[in-house]
């Protein structure tokens, strides 16, 4: 580009940017330090596809695949059954009922 330097018009170059610099897939273009720079993209939870049983959580600044620790608060029991923890897992028993007990009355 021509530009004025003292008093005289020069033609200098032109500082590069990002619209001189084509990135790759996962990376963006940043100025650093005046320069135009790839940068990979900062990943959130969005961009991360967990197993079942799994959760996503950011550990530091990276999405992580965390187990869920497995309760009774997410499993729906078919009817007759209700969720009791059997050591660490929910499971489906059948509701227990007590003995039925018949009194009878005597009539004089």
């Amino acid at each position: 580009t021509c530009q004025v330097v003292e008093t005289s018009p020069r033609c200098l170059p032109n500082k590069p940017s990002c619209k001189d610099l084509r990135c790759l897939k996962g990376t963006t273009c940043q100025m650093v330090e005046g320069w135009p720079k790839c940068v990979a993209n900062k990943l959130s939870c969005n961009d991360l596809h967990c197993p079942s049983g799994t959760t996503c959580e950011m550990v530091e600044t990276s999405p992580r695949c965390i187990p869920i620790n497995p309760s009774c608060n997410n499993v729906d029991c078919p009817k007759g059954t209700r969720c009791k923890m059997v050591e660490t897992s929910p499971r489906c028993l059948p509701v227990s009922h007590p003995p039925l007990i018949c009194h009878v009355l005597g009539r004089w």
